[in-house]
């Protein structure tokens, strides 16, 4: 049996994909209703990600991220940019393991 995935925000169960939204909020991933992120989140900035992690923005720049990681071996390009790009990365991957991956699509 697979664990219940809640929303922070109305703490009721979210049961499939494309209700899912996952936020980077307070240094921490949290799951969110679509409808609860929209209301909610989607104008607060401060400490809390204003793009979700999930879906086509969260896939489109763990894409970006994923280049920029593997430039600095090519070019003479700072080395930090690696990190900060596989840590990009790491957390879409995080999101879709812990969340994603639990709920029917």
């Amino acid at each position: 049996m697979k664990k219940e995935i809640n929303c922070e925000s109305c703490l009721m169960p979210i049961k499939a994909r494309e209700e899912l939204r996952t936020v980077w909020a307070f240094f921490k991933l949290r799951p969110y209703h679509r409808s609860c992120y929209e209301n909610s989140l989607k104008g607060a900035a401060l400490f809390v990600g204003n793009q979700p992690v999930n879906g086509f923005p969260g896939n489109f720049t763990a894409l970006a991220a994923f280049v920029l990681a593997w430039t600095p071996l090519f070019t003479d390009i700072t080395p930090a940019l690696s990190i900060v790009g596989s840590l990009i990365v790491l957390l879409r991957l995080y999101s879709f393991l812990r969340f994603e991956k639990q709920l029917p699509q």
